[in-house]
């Protein structure tokens, strides 16, 4: 985790709100404070200051604790509104 927290912050991301995908299982998500709307298909994740949205299939929690978050299932999009 130490070298993904690396590249990320060489590479401008705020890793206080940093996320993680691996196509075709899921993906991990830090700084949640909210869980704000949940569905396979759509799961809307309430951070700071904004919302982010995963589209996908067969979307599903498996954990959530201390504001990281494990969603597994297949991500097909996330979007910062």
């Amino acid at each position: 985790m130490k070298l993904l927290m690396q590249l990320l912050k060489e590479a401008g991301a705020d890793t206080d709100r940093a996320f993680t995908v691996i196509p075709g299982y899921g993906g991990y998500f830090k700084a949640i404070k909210r869980v704000a709307e949940y569905a396979p298909q759509k799961v809307t994740l309430g951070l700071g200051k904004g919302v982010l949205v995963v589209s996908g299939e067969n979307l599903r929690i498996d954990k959530y604790f201390e504001g990281d978050l494990w969603l597994l299932g297949d991500i097909r999009g996330i979007a910062l509104e």
